[in-house]
């Protein structure tokens, strides 16, 4: 059996559309429209390149296969429901929940090497995405901005890294 085969349909989408929601969550955390744009054509190509870097697992393979592309519709629309929460809303809070969900599944059913291929390529995509756009002017500023980075760092905990 194939390591997709630990989980079922509904779970194999929900981790067909974790990258989805990673890079979403990692744009609109800045508050940022300008860099949206940068930020999606970025994870689009993160994507496309993926397929080849993580080849080596299996797992991911068999995900990255049925990652069909990057939605820009879908990315937009969860951008905006994180840059226009209202105060009782917790768009990123739900996320890493999700997330969190995501890497105790992986932790449960798949071996270490398998699951931490996949923790690494969904932490692959918050970089790519956040590297896309140097959110400040300053020449020896960082690629990635605070709020990015303690984002990241907050998807590394949930998902066990």
């Amino acid at each position: 059996m194939s390591a997709t085969g630990e989980f079922d349909e509904a779970e194999l989408q929900e981790l067909q559309q974790l990258p989805l929601v990673v890079a979403s969550i990692i744009s609109a955390v800045d508050y940022s429209t300008i860099s949206e744009s940068k930020e999606f054509d970025a994870f689009a190509a993160f994507l496309e390149k993926a397929g080849a870097k993580r080849r080596k697992s299996a797992f991911v393979a068999e995900i990255l296969d049925e990652v069909v592309d990057a939605d820009h519709d879908a990315f937009q629309k969860r951008c905006t429901a994180v840059s226009s929460a209202m105060s009782g809303e917790k768009p990123v809070e739900t996320a890493l929940k999700q997330i969190k969900d995501v890497g105790l599944k992986l932790d449960k059913r798949l071996d270490k090497k398998d699951a931490r291929a996949y923790k690494d390529f969904i932490v692959d995509v918050a970089l790519a995405v956040a590297r896309a756009h140097k959110e400040s002017g300053l020449p020896f500023a960082s690629p990635i901005s605070k709020v990015e980075d303690f984002h990241i760092r907050r998807i590394q905990q949930a998902l066990g890294l």
